[in-house]
């Protein structure tokens, strides 16, 4: 009998020391398509996940795989239902139909230059609104962030108002805006990402439509020299968990985890950007790039171009019998 006992409470000791070392603690694993250098690697994924080993005392873990490592970005959402990934990031852009109302900030002239802004917004808009929650029903949302807004970025031409952009050929990408930079005018090319440099340096295009953060690495801006700020569109992203995944963490551990994302790690994210571009925009300046930032009466000229490319996304969504109307003007409200 005194035999047992002891064999039972050295095993009891063996599963507290396995605990207290982390030996069982629970993993998760994040997909994310940033390489492990690049800056929200780093400053804000890196950040969170040693956040979540401190604040669950190292009972929960996460463990990064870099580069879409689980699942290519248009996969990862199946994938993180799946459990193929426990955490996973992703555009709601790649699958718009799926998610209608997190691309409200997507809409044309409605994000800012501030990627903070723009995050804190995009959360906030998502706790108001149970339609935009239900969108994710099949997942834990952990939080939504996006990036500063894209500006136009021209070679040699020089795009101050809209009679300016009349007929400039620029590398527009696709979706959204490819009609945007069409309402303004202007010829777009869609060109991916990886071979736009190719196409400025063959003059295939003039100008690209891009936020700042991709130019300097990918040696873009060595050949842009003229900058057009409008705050013209940018990019939600979320980053959510499996549901299965998300029960095994324990109360306790889970209301920890939600202090440290939501709201905090969006504005973490947003700052994280807004620091980048920061520090590539006084680069820029200091190599003697001239920067063009729209005039409110200005503005409010290429507003109008693109009124029906918001009023169409309120007109499909309505149809559906989703709030577009009610979000956007609770959107624009909250960015101005």
């Amino acid at each position: 009998m005194k035999k047992r006992a002891l064999t039972v409470l050295t095993l009891a000791l063996v599963m507290v020391l396995m605990m207290a070392s982390g030996a069982w603690a629970l993993n998760l694993r994040l997909n994310i398509m940033y390489g492990p250098k690049h800056p929200l690697s780093k400053g804000v994924f890196k950040t969170w996940a040693k956040q979540v080993k401190e604040v669950t005392q190292g009972r929960v873990k996460v463990t990064i795989f870099h580069a879409s490592a689980l699942a290519k970005p248009k996969q990862v959402y199946d994938a993180t239902v799946s459990g193929v990934c426990d955490v996973g990031l992703s555009c709601p852009t790649y699958a718009r139909e799926r998610f209608p109302l997190s691309s409200v900030l997507d809409l044309p002239m409605m994000a800012s230059s501030s990627a903070e802004k723009n995050s804190t917004t995009l959360w906030k808009l998502y706790e108001k609104f149970p339609a935009m929650q239900k969108e994710y029903s099949d997942v834990k949302m952990l939080w939504l962030y996006m990036n500063p807004a894209y500006q136009l970025h021209f070679t040699k031409r020089k795009v101050r108002n809209l009679k300016e952009l009349q007929g400039a050929t620029i590398s527009g990408g696709g979706g959204v805006a490819l009609k945007m930079l069409k309402a303004f005018g202007a010829n777009p090319e869609a060109i991916i990402m990886t071979e736009v440099f190719l196409a400025l340096q063959k003059g295939v295009v003039e100008g690209c439509f891009l936020p700042y953060a991709p130019l300097r690495p990918r040696r873009m801006a060595d050949l842009l020299h003229y900058h057009t700020v409008g705050d013209f569109v940018a990019n939600a992203f979320y980053v959510v968990m499996n549901k299965k995944k998300w029960d095994k963490i324990s109360p306790q551990d889970q209301k920890a985890i939600e202090k440290i994302s939501g709201l905090a790690a969006a504005r973490m994210a947003g700052q994280d950007f807004d620091k980048g571009q920061k520090r590539d925009i006084a680069w820029m300046k200091q190599k003697g790039d001239q920067f063009f930032v729209l005039s409110a009466a200005e503005r409010q000229k290429w507003e109008e171009r693109i009124k029906g490319i918001r009023a169409d996304w309120v007109k499909g969504l309505q149809a559906k019998g989703l709030p577009a109307q009610q979000v956007l003007d609770q959107a624009s409200a909250m960015m101005k």
